[in-house]
C-alpha cells in the first residue's frame, strides 16, 4: 500500500467526517448557530459596544427574519459539500484499500473539486462575515472560518501532489516510497 495514498484518504476521510458533524450539529441544534447568526445579520453585538467599534458599518443589518432561511441555505449547502467529500473520500480510500501505487486521475480530480467546494465555503463564510464586521465582536468565529479555509488550502495542495505518490518526475525517474 502506498503510505502518501493511504495518508490521502485518511485526510479526505478525516474532512467528510468533520463535516458531517458539522452538518449533524447545525441540524440538532439550529438554535446555535441561530444564536451566532441572527447577532452577526442583525448586527446586535455591535449596537452594545460600549466603545462604539463598528457603529459606522450597522447600515448593514438585516432583519432577524432572515436567519432562519440563511441558516437552512448553509445547511443545505453544507449537506452537499459533504456528500462531495465522502464521494472522494471513499475513491481515496478504495484506491488505497486496492493498494493502488496512486490516485487515479478521476478520483484525484473528484477530490480537489471537492475540497475546493469545502475551501469556497469557509471563504464565503469569512467574506459575509467581515461584511457584517464579525471581526469586531465574534473573533473566534472568524478564526474558525479561518482555520478551515486553510486547511481547505493545505488539502488541496496535499491531494493534488502527483510526486509525493511516487509518480515520474521526469524521463523515466520516480520518487522513492
Amino acid at each position: 500500500m502506498n503510505a502518501v495514498v493511504a495518508a490521502k484518504s485518511v485526510l479526505m476521510l478525516g474532512l467528510a467526517g468533520w463535516m458531517t458533524v458539522a452538518v449533524l450539529n447545525n441540524v440538532t441544534d439550529p438554535g446555535t448557530n441561530h444564536f451566532h447568526l441572527g447577532a452577526m445579520f442583525e448586527m446586535a453585538l455591535l449596537a452594545e459596544e460600549p466603545n462604539g467599534l463598528g457603529q459606522n458599518l450597522r447600515w448593514r443589518a438585516l432583519p432577524g427574519a432572515v436567519t432562519p432561511v440563511i441558516l437552512w441555505l448553509v445547511v443545505a449547502v453544507q449537506t452537499g459539500i459533504t456528500a462531495y467529500l465522502w464521494k472522494a473520500a471513499w475513491g481515496c480510500a478504495a484506491t488505497a484499500l486496492r493498494g493502488g501505487p496512486v490516485l487515479p486521475e478521476a478520483t484525484r480530480a473528484t477530490a480537489i473539486r471537492a475540497l475546493t467546494c469545502f475551501m469556497a465555503l469557509w471563504l464565503c463564510f469569512m467574506i459575509g462575515g467581515f461584511w457584517f464586521g464579525y471581526w469586531i465582536k465574534q473573533g473566534a468565529i472568524q478564526q474558525v472560518h479561518m482555520t478551515l479555509l486553510i486547511v481547505g488550502a493545505l488539502s488541496i495542495s496535499f491531494v493534488g501532489n502527483r510526486q509525493l505518490e511516487g509518480e515520474p518526475t521526469g524521463p523515466g525517474k520516480r520518487l522513492a516510497d
